[in-house]
C-alpha cells in the first residue's frame, strides 16, 4: 500500500495496486475509483471511500494525531512482546533432590537404642534441608522385600515396584556413624562415602558429656558432612602477640598410656616451634605439679577444675588439656585451651581418623595449630607414600593418579586431613581406605600395604584337607599293594 499526499487541496491519496481513492478536505461528492479498461463496482467503491475515510485528516492534525497513534500502538507493541515469552516461557523445574542413604548406626559400648535416636536425628536434620533427602537402611529394607514379594506373587504392576526400588537405590551418598564412649564422654563419629566410588569423603565427630547434648551436636555435624558449616570463632593468636602455656599430660583412653605420654611430647614440641607460643617443659610442669599437690593435698584425677586450679596455682594464664582415645577402628583426639583465670574453654579441637596408630603423629601437630587459633593455610606440606605393590591407582582427596613403581608423592598440599584410597590388581588385592594428615610445613612419610588376597589354594585348610587326602591315599595304596600269606603256609625253623 502506498500513500500519496496532494498539496493542491491537502486531500489524501492511497493507491493499492493499480487502484486510485481520493476524497477533497471537507466534501463527500466524488469518489473516484478507476481501473483501465473496467469499471468499478458498489463493492469496491465503498472499500475504497471507507479507506479514504479512515485516513482522509488536513495536514493540521496530522501532527497531533499521528503521533498520538505511535503513541499507542508503541505500548501495545511492548505488551504483546511482553506477553509472549511470558506464553512461551515454562515453570522452571526444580533440580531433583540429592539423596543420602543413611545406614545403620553402630553402638560401641553403648545401648543400641542411643545410636538408633544419633540417627534418626541425622536422618530428620538431611530431611528437613531444601534440596535434600534421607533414605532409612529399614525404608531401603522394606522397598526391596515390597518388590521382592511382588514380583513372586506376579504383581501385575511390577514394574511400577522395580522403578521405586530404583528411586530408592538411586542415592548419591551413603552416611554411616557410630556411637561410642570415650571415657565419660559420649562420641558420635559420622562420615559420608561416595556411592561411585566407595571413597570416604567427609568426616565429622562431635563429643558431649550428655547424650542430650551430643543430639543438639547433630546440626553442627550434618553442616560440616555437607561443607556449608562455619566453625565458631575460637582464640586466636593476634599477629606478633606472645602465648605463655603449659601442656597438661594427655589421658589415654583405649590406647596404651605409652601412646598419650607420646602425643603429649610431640604437641608439646609442636606448639614450641610456633612463633610466638612458648611452652612449660615436661618436666617443669611435673615437678611443679607434685609440689602444688603435695602442699594443697590435691588429688588430681583428670578433672578439669582440678586441672585449673593447679594451673592457677602455678601461674599460668593458659593450659593445653586433652585426651587421645580411640574408639573401635576411630582415633580420636581432643583438645581444650583453657584460660585459668576464668576457669573457661576459650578453643576446643576434635579430630578424628580411621587409619591406624602411626597417624596419630601427623593428626596432633595439625591440632597443635588449631588450638591456638594460628593460620596455617599457607603452610603447605605434602605426601612420600611407598607401598607393597607396583601398579595401582591411587585418590588422595580428589586427585587421582597412578602409582609409579610403588610409590606415590604429592606436594603443595592444603593441611588437613585426606582420605587415601589405593585400588591395586582387584584379583589379588583388597582395595586400601585411610584417612592420612598433612601438618603444616610437614611431609607425611609413610610405609603403607596393600593387603593382598589369600586365594582357595593358599588357605591352611585346604592344605590340611589335601594332607589328609594323600596320607589316605598313599595307606591305601600300600595296604593293596602287600602280599597276602597263603593257608597252611608257613616257615619252618628246625633248631640244630
Amino acid at each position: 500500500m502506498e500513500m500519496k499526499k496532494q498539496s493542491g487541496n491537502e486531500a489524501w491519496s492511497v493507491v493499492r495496486g493499480p487502484w486510485s481513492v481520493g476524497e477533497p478536505r471537507g466534501t463527500a461528492e466524488r469518489a473516484k475509483c478507476s481501473r483501465t479498461g473496467l469499471a468499478p463496482t458498489p463493492v469496491l467503491a465503498l472499500t475504497g471511500f471507507l479507506l479514504a475515510l479512515g485516513i482522509a485528516y488536513p495536514a493540521a492534525a496530522e501532527e497531533k494525531a499521528v503521533p498520538a497513534a505511535e503513541e499507542k500502538a508503541a505500548p501495545a507493541a511492548d505488551a504483546k512482546a511482553a506477553e509472549k515469552p511470558a506464553q512461551e516461557s515454562k515453570p522452571a523445574t526444580p533440580p531433583p533432590a540429592k539423596k543420602f542413604l543413611v545406614q545403620k548406626f553402630e553402638a560401641v559400648g553403648v545401648e543400641p537404642g542411643m545410636a538408633k535416636a544419633a540417627e534418626e536425628a541425622v536422618v530428620l536434620d538431611v530431611g528437613q534441608r531444601e534440596g535434600l533427602s534421607a533414605v532409612t537402611f529399614a525404608e531401603m529394607e522394606q522397598t526391596i522385600k515390597f518388590a521382592k514379594t511382588q514380583t513372586e506373587t506376579g504383581c501385575a504392576e511390577l514394574e511400577k515396584c522395580l522403578v521405586e526400588v530404583r528411586k530408592k537405590l538411586s542415592v548419591d551418598t551413603v552416611i554411616v556413624g557410630k556411637l561410642g564412649k570415650m571415657g565419660d564422654d559420649f562420641l558420635l563419629s559420622v562420615n559420608t562415602i561416595d556411592t561411585r566410588t566407595g571413597a570416604a569423603l567427609q568426616r565429622a565427630t562431635v563429643q558431649a558429656k550428655e547424650f542430650s547434648d551430643l543430639k543438639t551436636q547433630v546440626r553442627g555435624a550434618v553442616d560440616e558432612l555437607l561443607g556449608v558449616g562455619v566453625r565458631k570463632k575460637m582464640f586466636q593468636l593476634p599477629a606478633g602477640g606472645q602465648l605463655k602455656l603449659a601442656v597438661w599430660p594427655l589421658v589415654g583412653r583405649g590406647v596404651p598410656a605409652e601412646t598419650a605420654d607420646s602425643m603429649t611430647q610431640i604437641l608439646s614440641a609442636e606448639l614450641n616451634q610456633i612463633k610466638g607460643v612458648g611452652v612449660m617443659s615436661q618436666d617443669d610442669i611435673k615437678a611443679m605439679v607434685s609440689k602444688v599437690a603435695t602442699e594443697k593435698k590435691l588429688d588430681c584425677t583428670g578433672s578439669t577444675e582440678c586441672i585449673v586450679e593447679i594451673g592457677a596455682a602455678l601461674g599460668l594464664s593458659k593450659l593445653v588439656i586433652g585426651a587421645v582415645g580411640k574408639v573401635k577402628d576411630t582415633f580420636v583426639i581432643s583438645l581444650q585451651l583453657l584460660e585459668t583465670r576464668k576457669a573457661e574453654v576459650q578453643s576446643r579441637v576434635l579430630e578424628s581418623f580411621a587409619g591406624d596408630a602411626d597417624e596419630l603423629k601427623n593428626a596432633i601437630k595439625l591440632a597443635a595449630y588449631q588450638v591456638v587459633g594460628v593460620d596455617y593455610a599457607a603452610k603447605s606440606g605434602g605426601v612420600d607414600l611407598t607401598f607393597n605393590v607396583e601398579e595401582a591407582e591411587v585418590q588422595l582427596g580428589e586427585k587421582k593418579a597412578k602409582l609409579k613403581e610403588s610409590r606415590y608423592a604429592q606436594k603443595d598440599l592444603t593441611p588437613g586431613r585426606y582420605s587415601l584410597r589405593v585400588l591395586a590388581d582387584p584379583g589379588d588385592y583388597f582395595p586400601l581406605q585411610t584417612d592420612l594428615y598433612v601438618a603444616p610445613g610437614a611431609e607425611n612419610v609413610r610405609t603403607l600395604t596393600v593387603q593382598e588376597k589369600t586365594h582357595w589354594y593358599q588357605t591352611w585348610w585346604f592344605w590340611t584337607i589335601t594332607g589328609v587326602v594323600v596320607a589316605g591315599t598313599v595307606g591305601g595304596i600300600v595296604w593293596a599293594t602287600q602280599v597276602e600269606t597263603p593257608a597252611g603256609s608257613g616257615t619252618v625253623t628246625v633248631g640244630q
